[in-house]
Formats: structure tokens, sequence, C-alpha cells
């Protein structure tokens, strides 16, 4: 964990008192806490229970807002943000921050997180990356609506709160993931999708098909021809500023296609303005199995070079998020296959 203080620059706040049947502060969340939609064994994305007391006199409504400061992204990582929670709200259930804030109060309205999904998302650290905090605060405002759009980020809300923020409560939970076993250069994950594989490699064959199937949030668009052989290529924007990474913002980075069997095997490796590339690989296999194909996503840096190792901590993607994305391949075969 960094000594960062995420409200170490702003204005002073009166403390008051938050408290959470889900979790004591400074412990580990539990299991629900934890993100599944990033591919975490039995996480739910479950946001805590929360309940809190002696705000400022003078409070007009409420924020809440779930952040990780330790996350490497140069930027932290915002989990959520719950905005025009009414003065009279004192507490809110856990699961509240579900896809349609079912446990919310009227007039209240979810922002989108950092994955540019307006819902609670839940921890999942990198491997071997160490403990991360995440900070869940309460926010007592001298307004009653916050004057931001419903698609604003965590952190813009953050400075439009700037002024009129009276009362802080915080609570802080934490959440870390064991490293990689010594000398793994490789992860791979598999899963049973209930289809040909020519309609899975259908899919991954196709520039637009990548994202698609993103699990990251950072994929804006592709452009190019659908890849036939090894040597093909084809563009990829990404958006690194809709996640909050401001300093990385926007780019374009060039999918090289290494490797490519029909219905059986496609790998690539990215090229971007950076030299000498890196050399990782990203891939998918398919097997004929009971039921459909069974399809298996790897990343391999074995042949990362030293200069990218010294840079970089590898692995960039982590087991968790090659998982996320064979749900999403998973669904879009079956959306692809149907239209």
């Amino acid at each position: 964990m960094t000594a960062t203080d995420p409200f170490a620059r702003l204005p002073d706040a009166a403390p008051f008192t938050v408290t959470s049947t889900t979790v004591a502060d400074g412990e580990p969340w539990p299991v629900a806490q934890l993100s599944g939609l990033s591919g975490v064994p039995g996480g739910q994305d479950a946001s805590p229970q929360l309940s809190w007391s002696g705000a400022p006199e003078g409070t007009r409504s409420y924020a809440v807002t779930v952040y990780d400061p330790d996350a490497p992204t140069g930027s932290g990582f915002w989990h959520w943000a719950v905005a025009d929670l009414p003065a009279s709200t004192v507490s809110l259930p856990e699961g509240a921050g579900d896809d349609t804030g079912s446990g919310l109060p009227d007039g209240a309205r979810q922002l989108p997180n950092d994955a540019r999904v307006p819902r609670f998302l839940g921890a999942a650290p990198p491997a071997g990356h160490g403990p991360h905090r995440y900070l869940v605060v309460v926010h007592a405002l001298d307004v009653a609506t916050v004057d931001v759009p419903d698609d604003a980020t965590p952190a813009y809300l953050g400075f439009a709160m700037a002024g009129h923020t009276l009362g802080r409560a915080v609570l802080t939970a934490t959440a870390a993931t064991p490293p990689l076993p010594d000398g793994l250069r490789r992860i791979e994950v598999s899963r049973l999708v209930p289809a040909p594989a020519r309609d899975v490699f259908a899919v991954l064959t196709d520039p637009r098909g990548h994202v698609d199937i993103d699990a990251s949030g950072m994929l804006l668009d592709a452009e190019g021809e659908r890849v036939r052989r090894p040597g093909d290529r084809f563009l990829v924007h990404m958006d690194r500023e809709a996640l909050g990474d401001v300093p990385l913002g926007r780019y374009d980075v060039e999918v090289v296609i290494t490797a490519l069997t029909p219905d059986t095997e496609i790998a690539w490796t990215v090229e971007s303005r950076r030299r000498p590339p890196a050399g990782h690989v990203y891939g998918y296999r398919l097997a004929p199995a009971d039921g459909g194909t069974l399809v298996t996503s790897y990343y391999d840096w074995s042949r990362v070079g030293e200069e990218w190792r010294r840079r970089v901590t590898f692995p960039v993607v982590p087991e968790s998020a090659l998982k996320a994305t064979l749900g999403i391949l998973e669904r879009v075969v079956r959306r692809r296959a149907a239209a």
C-alpha cells in the first residue's frame, strides 16, 4: 500500500462517523464485495452496508464514494459513486449499488465507476501487487443536488463537491490477491462455450469482435479487415481517459497476428509507439467438447525483454480479466448467432 492520502489537498471537512455491518474499519472485504464481474471466484460485486451519524448541521444531501488509491493506474480506481442522497438518509443496505440501484432512495444517482458502469464494482487487485485500500467515504454536502451530468466521472463528481463539502466520514477496507508462483510466465483459463468452434472463431478473427468482448473498458473501437493468416494486422483505438487514467488518455495500438489455425487457435501481440515492442502474446485455443467448444484464453509474457520488465509489472492482464472476457465472449457468440 502506498502512503497516498486522497484528501490531503482538499479543503478541510468536519469528521463524522460511518460504520458497516459488512466490514470493520481496516479489515479485508468479505468475498461478496470482491468482483465476480472481473472474474474473482465467489465475488458478487455487492456494495457494503453503511450507516452514518453525526453529520454537520446544514447538511442537505450526501454522496458516497469507494476509491482504491493503490490501483496501478497512476490515478487510482473509483469503484462506486452515488450522488444526491437525501439528507434524511442515514444508511444503505448491502447490495444497494446493483445494476438498478435497487437499495438507493428516490432521487439518488449512481454515476459510472472507472469501468464506466453505473454500479458498485467489487475489488480485484492484481496478483502480487500487495494489499489495496478501499476508501469508503460518505460526503455531507450543503446542496440538495450536485450539478453534474448522469455520465460524469467520479473525479468530476469530486471536483463539483469540493466547494460544498461540510463533512466527511471514512471507512477503509482492504483486499489483496496472492502473488503468482515463481517462474510463472503464462496464464491460462478455460470455459465451455455452448456454440460450435466456427462461431467462436468468427468473433475472434473480427477486429470489432475484440472490442465487443473487452472486459477492461479500454477498447474504444477497431479498424481493419477480418484476419486470416499470421502477419495480418488491425488497428485498435484505446481509451484510458474514460477510466480516469488521463496521463495515458487515448492512443492507438496495432494488433499483429502471430498464429492462426482456422477454428483451432489464434494468437497476437500488440505494437504501439513504444520501441521495442513488449513481445507479450495473447491468444485463444478452441477444442470440440460435449455441449460446445472448450475455449482457452491465454496470456504469455515469457518473451518480454528485460527493458520492459524494468518498466512494467507483468502480467499486465490478471487471470480475473481473462475469465471475465471469456464470459463476455460467450454472450457475444450467442447474440451474433441469434442475429
